[in-house]
């Protein structure tokens, strides 16, 4: 180290100490806690003053308790919108649904959809009525879909009634005939010849 060197060192070790003790003759208090905000040896002075809190902890507490509640509105206002959730669909049949949504697969999810929100506001168990399996349930009709007419409204096919919570594969059975569910939820086997 050179003699200028050594100079710039000396000079700004007694600079900092010369703000140091300036700032500790009025040293800044955290807002919250009252504590002394301290410099650390890597902080600049300057730095130090401009510090309302002396951490994030001490101001995001002091911040937070000035700041309104708005959760409980907002969860009043999220329960009134999902009990008007399918509010649209219930006056409606399956006619004036395909015509309004002009696709059959359209049609067959905002039905598939309903269902799934009547079954799980119903008071139904969520598992699998043959085998209790109750990791992954799927909506099933009792009464397909197609075999009701296009008059019949969407709230008679998706009733509590006709909707039936099986696991994945016994819901592949029902789909392809090798069970048989009755209306009342009675379970049995097709016959199959």
């Amino acid at each position: 180290m050179n003699r200028f060197q050594l100079a710039a060192l000396v000079g700004n070790t007694q600079q900092r100490k010369k703000a140091l003790d300036n700032y500790y003759k009025n040293p800044n208090h955290c807002l919250f806690c009252n504590c002394m905000i301290t410099v650390s040896e890597t902080q600049k002075v300057s730095e130090v003053k401009i510090k309302k809190f002396c951490n994030k902890k001490c101001s995001t507490t002091y911040n937070n308790l000035k700041r309104e509640k708005k959760q409980s509105v907002s969860n009043k206002k999220e329960k009134k919108i999902k009990n008007k959730k399918f509010d649209f669909i219930l006056d409606l049949n399956k006619k004036d649904l395909y015509e309004k949504h002009g696709i059959y697969y359209k049609l067959r999810s905002v039905i598939r959809k309903h269902a799934h929100y009547v079954f799980n506001e119903s008071k139904k168990e969520k598992k699998c009525v043959i085998c209790g399996y109750s990791k992954f349930v799927e909506v099933c009709h009792i009464k397909s879909v197609s075999s009701f007419d296009n008059n019949t409204k969407i709230k008679e096919i998706n009733s509590p009634e006709n909707l039936i919570g099986l696991c994945p594969n016994h819901h592949k059975e029902f789909d392809n005939g090798l069970l048989d569910i009755t209306a009342g939820g009675q379970v049995g086997s097709a016959d199959v010849s």
